[in-house]
């Protein structure tokens, strides 16, 4: 039995002229991390491979993490394009030399900027340079993924990555969100069902979702704010979609609980600045999703779990 959301359409308008980091306790506040890749052709896994670059990706994945700062959370770590690796990603238990406590398992809260593909009903994430024999991070691909997050300090995992939550994923993401003998576990992921599409003029979806993610739940400002209905793709004779040819941007969020009620109150109701009120999962044996039933994106099937 699984705990599942219906379609959800939230609808925000924020206006951030006053930054509100006094309603946070410095004593609560949440480390969180970057890690984006903007320039592929310069390093060794799309060598001189210039239509893979995305300079705009970085700034849509700092438009998070600096308001994340605004809002009274610590900055901790920023990378960008550099030595990008599996190596960063990767959890000890799959193979020597993953580091990921030191890194994107270090933080409380991470976003993740790479071009993302369907690994086997999984996240696969190209990485920048090649690592322990791979230029691929895969979280939630059975046994051919390595990324097992939150059993260190990780809480909430943001993936700005094609495919990276597709509806197929739900039920293989919950090991990787939990792994097995650990006490802890990821409290939340976000993704995207299909593609998404990169611009800097996306910059304000992603500093919305780090405000609006301390007053209402993570899954809904995650959501809400980077749904996009009939926007993208149109055919040259269709740019209004009059014709119907647009297709969707479809944000997807899932929890994992030892029950179905503790995994959809978790996704329902957790913020940023609540999030020690939750604790840990207890268990991965049931598992809550978020996301717009029938939005249709590129390059998969309409959101449908």
């Amino acid at each position: 039995m699984k705990a599942r959301r219906s379609k959800i359409k939230v609808g925000w308008r924020v206006v951030m002229g006053v930054a509100l980091a006094a309603m946070l306790s410095s004593a609560h506040a949440l480390k969180v991390d970057m890690y984006a890749i903007g320039n592929w052709s310069a390093g060794n896994c799309a060598p001189g491979d210039t239509d893979s670059n995305r300079p705009s990706w970085p700034g849509m994945a700092q438009a998070w993490y600096d308001i994340m700062g605004a809002m009274g959370e610590t900055r901790t770590g920023k990378f960008i394009d550099g030595n990008m690796t599996v190596r960063r990603f990767c959890d000890p238990s799959s193979k020597a030399g993953c580091q990921d406590f030191s890194w994107v398992d270090w933080p409380d809260a991470a976003i993740v900027a790479a071009h993302g593909y369907d690994a086997g009903n999984g996240w696969g994430a190209l990485m920048r340079n090649s690592d322990l024999g791979t230029c691929s991070l895969v979280m939630g691909a059975g046994a051919s993924g390595s990324t097992f997050v939150g059993d260190n300090n990780l809480k909430f995992l943001h993936a700005s990555s094609c495919l990276s939550l597709n509806d197929n994923y739900f039920s293989n993401m919950r090991v990787a969100m939990k792994k097995p003998g650990s006490s802890k576990g990821l409290h939340e992921m976000t993704g995207f069902h299909g593609v998404m599409f990169i611009s800097s003029s996306f910059n304000g979806n992603y500093a919305n979702t780090a405000f609006l993610g301390h007053f209402i739940a993570v899954s809904r400002a995650w959501t809400s704010q980077h749904y996009k209905s009939n926007q993208f793709s149109c055919a040259a004779y269709d740019p209004h979609n009059y014709y119907g040819t647009c297709q969707d941007q479809c944000p997807t969020a899932m929890t994992v609980g030892a029950t179905g009620s503790a995994a959809l109150n978790r996704l329902l109701n957790e913020r940023y600045n609540n999030t020690a009120a939750f604790g840990s999962p207890g268990g991965r044996s049931y598992y809550a999703w978020m996301g717009y039933r029938g939005c249709d994106p590129v390059a998969q099937d309409a959101f449908n779990p």
